[in-house]
């Protein structure tokens, strides 16, 4: 039986994102992997892939499947149309993204606790999310550097 590198990736994803400087800066790791997995392929396996991700994150974080099933399907969904339209393999535009489809997530995430009633206040939560957001998006470009370079080695391995 094989596993898929994906569901390994998800698996290594999950363990880095429990560490303590990741969890503790707000750093979202499984948003990155729904957004690079988005942008390489189609929008079905980019929104199960965002679903799977999402409801796994709400399982682990002692919830139901809730806010992080929703919002990472959207965020993978997006990412798969901005793909056909906008996406170049390059790592501004692959940086660009993160931050996009981060803010995305944050505003969908904190529209749905309004909604829900749980959320914290607006100023708490700006701070909070524009926190994750940079720093999401941070760890996205180190993350793009290198799978940028890794894809052009090794399917061009004249222009590495």
């Amino acid at each position: 039986m094989r596993i898929s590198k994906e569901i390994l990736w998800l698996f290594l994803i999950f363990f880095v994102q429990q560490l303590p400087l990741v969890a503790d800066w707000g750093i979202d790791l499984p948003l990155i992997f729904v957004i690079l997995t988005g942008i390489r392929s189609d929008l079905p396996k980019a929104a199960s892939w965002g679903f799977a991700t999402g409801a796994l994150q709400d399982l682990l974080s002692s919830g139901g499947i809730g806010i992080n099933t929703i919002s990472k399907t959207f965020a993978g969904l997006g990412a798969s149309f901005l793909k056909m339209h906008v996406y170049r393999e390059r790592v501004l535009t692959q940086t660009l993204l993160i931050a996009g489809l981060s803010i995305f997530h944050e505003i969908f995430s904190y529209l749905l606790m309004r909604w829900d009633g749980e959320a914290p206040r607006a100023e708490d939560a700006f701070w909070i999310c524009a926190r994750s957001v940079l720093l999401t998006t941070f760890a996205g470009l180190i993350v793009c550097v290198f799978i940028v370079r890794f894809r052009r080695r090794r399917f061009d391995p004249a222009t590495a």
